[in-house]
């Protein structure tokens, strides 16, 4: 009878727990939080050190992402639980978690929901569309017709994240990044994780330390480790670590290590009788010495940072040496570009021309429209040839220009120095008015991805490779200059023109046509100098008048119309104006370097190289 009387009864109870039970399985059920998959259950110290290590089978990631797109309020817990799992393969979901780029997606006519990352965004029809990603592993999502999957962006939920899910992700991504191909991002990874200041991570820097093979990153790696050895607890460990920065010269940390021995000197005398022996270590450690570098009170310790300082000093005095000599030979690449037309028209000439920094502008404005026409009218692939095509099309550009203002200008003004002056002073400031409604006030050229490179001779000490093109440019023009004056019939001619220009034009040479050609070959090497000059600098219509005070100096100094003097002096005052700005400002290091030169022409009138008898050559 009993029996009979509570069948019914548990019946009625197992019908009514069934939809109870039913949602406390539901995944992303708030009101009855799921437990997280057994990968959860993982050890998650290894999240917070960003110590990940490849996975054999995550068959929980699935659920663990299930869970990370409806569970938000488990969501910091998922995330604990995804990077416990250690997979490589999930770098590309922590990224665009710290971004912000996840979102939850829902195909139109489906109840289903996927955690999805946006692609590269994409315009259409005034909308923004995006290409969706699978966040494990991160492919394409495909539809039924095998083609990517597209969704408006204003149609995707971003799955957001706060600040704890990020700062989470932070030390996770930048380890990851240390095993990266990419060489920059391990570079930035190291500084990242040596400003840190975190001595935990140094376990990361060792590993990656064993399989790195780069010598720059290895630098900077060793930086890092060391840095973070700093703020050891053991005094024998921070005396190595600053031993380290000394012997590799680490330049970056060198305020840190003077924090180091100039903060509390009183306790550096007197403290460290008092101080009690640090359990392990064996050292005479005062409580808190090792907390932050700054407060610093073993001798030992500060022994080391002091040696580290001095070898580091010394180390910068040398490379400060070199970089001036390279910048110095770089500049003076340029003085000689914008000289060697300058000697060429005032020399050969005996015009005067104060426009010449304008016809150097005229290159620069000329590389600036190629440039934008590559961008505008040329595959991708084809912009960084630019500057290649700039190169001849500029000296046609200002040895074009150059070639009218002389047939229309100076051809009324030869052997009336001051008025040819006046003529081109005049011209100068045309043209720069011009080039100002034209342009603007300010315009930039990029540089070629080869260029905008360079070859690390030091730790830290880089010699840029726009630079250097500009060197070899100005070796190739200074060597095409000579061989077309001593090996060329027009050469031949400029030369017979400049000696005697009667008796040239008896022997039947047209000394008119000369003239133009000589007036065109100066502006338009100035040209190819403004070309040059675009890959150091702004393009601005003031451009010129910043080198043609120094351009006069070169020709003079070197001796008018030499081509040897030009090339020794451009490099001298490039040089010694490089040398000069570190101990004075930059407008006293010009004014000391004219006084210098006045003084040089004061014993030397002619230059380094006066001309001889009734001959006057290149």
């Amino acid at each position: 009878m009993l029996r009979t009387s509570l069948l019914p009864v548990l019946g009625a109870v197992l019908l009514a727990s069934a939809p109870l039970r039913a949602r406390a399985e539901a995944p992303g059920n708030p009101a009855e939080p799921a437990a997280l998959p057994a990968a959860a259950q993982v050890d998650l110290r290894s999240a917070s050190t960003g110590d990940v290590k490849p996975s054999s089978a995550n068959a929980s990631v699935p659920a663990l992402l299930d869970t990370l797109l409806r569970n938000t309020e488990r969501r910091t817990e998922t995330v604990k639980a995804l990077l416990a799992v250690g997979d490589e393969g999930l770098q590309p979901l922590f990224q665009n978690l710290f971004k912000g780029n996840v979102y939850a997606y829902t195909a139109a006519g489906s109840s289903d929901t996927l955690l999805v990352m946006a692609g590269a965004e994409e315009q259409r029809e005034g909308e923004t569309w995006v290409p969706l990603i699978k966040p494990y592993p991160a492919v394409s999502l495909q539809g039924g017709d095998g083609k990517p999957v597209y969704a408006k962006l204003a149609d995707l939920a971003e799955v957001e994240t706060d600040r704890e899910v990020r700062n989470l992700i932070q030390p996770v991504l930048t380890a990851m990044d240390l095993k990266s191909r990419d060489a920059v991002k391990r570079r930035a990874a190291a500084l990242t994780i040596g400003e840190s200041g975190d001595p935990g991570q140094a376990g990361l820097l060792e590993k990656a330390l064993l399989a790195e093979s780069n010598q720059s990153v290895r630098h900077l790696m060793e930086e890092a480790l060391a840095r973070l050895r700093l703020h050891s607890p053991e005094a024998t460990v921070r005396a190595a670590a600053a031993a380290k920065l000394g012997e590799i010269h680490s330049v970056n940390v060198l305020p840190e290590l003077k924090a180091l021995v100039q903060a509390a000197p009183e306790a550096a005398s007197g403290s460290v009788a008092s101080s009690s022996p640090t359990a392990g270590s064996g050292s005479t450690e005062p409580a808190g010495a090792a907390a932050l570098p700054g407060s610093e009170t073993d001798p030992s310790v500060r022994a080391a940072a002091e040696k580290a300082i001095h070898a580091i000093e010394s180390f910068q005095s040398f490379t400060g040496v070199v970089q001036n000599l390279f910048t110095g030979l770089s500049l003076g690449s340029i003085l000689i570009l914008m000289a060697l037309g300058l000697a060429i028209i005032f020399g050969l000439m005996g015009v005067i021309n104060m426009a010449h920094g304008e016809f150097m502008m005229i290159g620069a404005y000329a590389t600036y429209l190629i440039q934008n026409a590559f961008a505008k009218w040329l595959p991708p692939s084809f912009f960084d040839w630019f500057l290649l095509v700039s190169l001849p099309l500029s000296f046609l550009a200002a040895g074009g220009i150059g070639m009218f203002v002389e047939a229309t200008i100076i051809k009324r003004l030869y052997g009336r120095p001051l008025e040819t002056l006046l003529a081109t002073w005049g011209l100068s400031l045309l043209l720069v008015q011009s080039a100002r409604s034209l342009f603007g006030d300010l315009t930039a050229v990029s540089t070629p991805k080869l260029l905008s490179k360079g070859w690390e001779i030091f730790p830290q000490v880089v010699l840029p490779f726009n630079r250097i093109f500009i060197m070899f440019l100005t070796i190739a023009i200074v060597g095409a200059v000579s061989w077309a004056f001593y090996r060329t019939s027009l050469g031949t001619k400029i030369r017979a023109v400049t000696q005697n220009r009667s008796m040239s034009a008896c022997l039947g040479i047209a000394t008119r046509r000369v003239d133009m050609l000589t007036f065109g070959v100066g502006t338009g090497i100035a040209g190819v100098a403004g070309c040059a000059l675009t890959q150091i600098g702004n393009v601005d219509p003031g451009m010129g008048q910043n080198y043609i005070v120094d351009s006069f100096m070169v020709v003079v100094t070197g001796g008018v119309g030499k081509l040897a003097g030009t090339v020794i002096a451009g490099l001298g005052i490039g040089s010694l104006n490089k040398f000069l700005e570190p101990f004075l400002q930059s407008v006293y290091a010009k004014v000391v370097l004219l006084g210098l030169v006045i003084f040089f022409l004061q014993n030397r009138p002619s230059g380094l190289f006066p001309a001889k008898g009734r001959n006057e050559d290149l």
